[in-house]
């Protein structure tokens, strides 16, 4: 039966147990995970904390769930498995907040070095991915589904800023820390999503990259990614004066 040892949540003890399982070699890559109903019984909780841990583990890429064939643990590297689990479970505000500086700071050196290395190609993949942002910005109504399709597309903007410095080191580490957002996203409440309006900030940053103007990119990414911290930064403090924890399956970062 799941306990609440120490302040743990039910959701947590669940990823721990699972992560020890695979761990043990008792569910190993391929091997199908226990159903909903199965982990309910053996943690003698309802179905709703098992499928926020599921949920977490199938966005970290742990497990992977095939509508109608059921939930299968992923192809990973033991190394691979036990840093994901580990920041699941012990991501906080300021770890949060951390990530989202080092993220400034490499995407200000991508905007500086993509306005000097971009390509006709570089250019040509960021104006598509600008084009999608304007149709989705002027769709009526702004409802969740043109929010989301809004944040991927920042997303993509972002990542194409990266791939035009054609820098592979700095590639593969930025979709390593991203990837690590997109974790810790999932353990923050909603509270701004990403505003129509923010797509203006990607417009100045790509024309500053057109003009190959190095410093204004840069200091345009970093204008952009400080009102990004602002907000999140509120929604971190409103959730400290809730006095609440900070849980899993909302978002906070617009990007």
């Amino acid at each position: 039966m799941a306990s609440k040892e120490n302040g743990s949540r039910y959701y947590e003890i669940i990823i721990d147990d699972i992560k020890s399982m695979i761990l043990r070699g008792e569910l190993k890559q391929g091997d199908r995970v226990p159903s909903e109903r199965e982990l309910a019984e053996k943690f003698n909780v309802s179905r709703v904390p098992i499928r926020e841990a599921l949920k977490i583990l199938e966005y970290m890429g742990i497990i992977d769930s095939t509508q109608g064939d059921g939930t299968y643990v992923a192809n990973y590297t033991l190394e691979d498995l036990i840093g994901k689990l580990d920041f699941a479970v012990t991501v906080t505000a300021d770890t949060i907040m951390d990530l989202l500086e080092l993220r400034i700071n490499l995407e200000c050196f991508a905007a500086n070095q993509a306005a000097l290395r971009r390509t006709d190609e570089d250019i040509n993949r960021l104006e598509k991915t600008l084009s999608a942002m304007r149709q989705a910005r002027t769709a009526a109504p702004i409802d969740e589904m043109s929010i989301t399709a809004l944040r991927e597309l920042s997303h993509e903007f972002h990542r194409n800023v990266i791939r035009a410095t054609h820098n592979s080191v700095l590639s593969s580490v930025y979709d390593s820390l991203y990837e690590l957002l997109d974790i810790s996203r999932q353990f923050t409440i909603d509270t701004s999503g990403i505003s129509a309006d923010s797509t203006l900030a990607h417009e100045a940053i790509f024309s500053r990259i057109i003009q190959q103007d190095a410093e204004g990119a840069s200091a345009y990414m970093a204008e952009h990614l400080s009102d990004v911290r602002i907000k999140l930064q509120d929604s971190l403090e409103k959730l400290e004066t809730q006095d609440s924890l900070i849980s899993p399956g909302k978002q906070a970062m617009d990007h």
